[in-house]
């Protein structure tokens, strides 16, 4: 779905394409051609067609790139202020072994659920952003059901909830299928220590009930 939500504002994207992989390696004068010869070497190893790729040289390509690369998120964004929905957003990473069974999980369980979703991020680091795009409140409900089903396979597979962008307030409630209950109070408890006041970082990570 990613490349289809791409497609509304680059129509460049290919036909049937299933999904796109975003490098960035330094070169010099000396190195580019080198460079160049060997990413089309590999692209012909693995099948992938070089007139269907896209490769930028020049600053004005590289921030072309960049534009398509930070584009989705915005339509994300766009997405869920249409519907008024809130956003349903992971931001889970798994140990290496695990991202192949992880990926799959995401796509079984999202295809089985008819919801519209999108999967991009940082292959890297076997950390993906999943966006499930619900219609409205009911299909919402939906989502929600589906990321705690997520976090706890997350959690199963020996990886972290949120790679990325924090716990804060929002996800505090899913720390409890990390660490449990026990872990989540010793944290709290050397907060307390720290800040007996409780004016620092207010409602984020952890809820009343822990620092009380």
């Amino acid at each position: 779905e990613s490349l289809s939500f791409l497609r509304q504002k680059y129509e460049a994207v290919p036909a049937g394409s299933a999904g796109a992989v975003f490098f960035e390696q330094e070169t010099t004068s000396g190195t580019e051609d080198l460079l160049m010869t060997e990413w089309l070497a590999r692209l012909e190893r693995h099948q992938a067609l070089a007139d269907e790729s896209w490769f930028a040289t020049t600053e004005q390509d590289q921030e072309k790139l960049r534009d398509f690369r930070h584009q989705l998120p915005v339509l994300m964004n766009e997405w869920f202020a249409r519907y008024k929905q809130r956003k349903v957003s992971t931001d889970m990473a798994v140990p290496d072994e695990e991202f192949a069974g992880m990926l799959s999980f995401y796509d079984d369980t999202l295809r089985a659920s008819d919801l519209k979703y999108t999967i991009f991020g940082h292959i890297g680091d076997n950390h993906v952003h999943v966006n499930i795009l619900p219609r409205d409140d009911a299909e919402a409900a939906k989502a929600w059901e589906i990321y705690m089903q997520f976090v706890r396979r997350a959690v199963k597979v020996g990886g972290t909830i949120s790679a990325e962008h924090g716990i804060g307030k929002l996800k505090r409630e899913y720390l409890r299928e990390m660490y449990g209950e026990g872990d989540l109070r010793e944290m709290a408890a050397l907060k307390r220590a720290f800040d007996p006041a409780g004016i620092l970082g207010r409602g984020n990570i952890f809820s009343k009930d822990l620092l009380s």
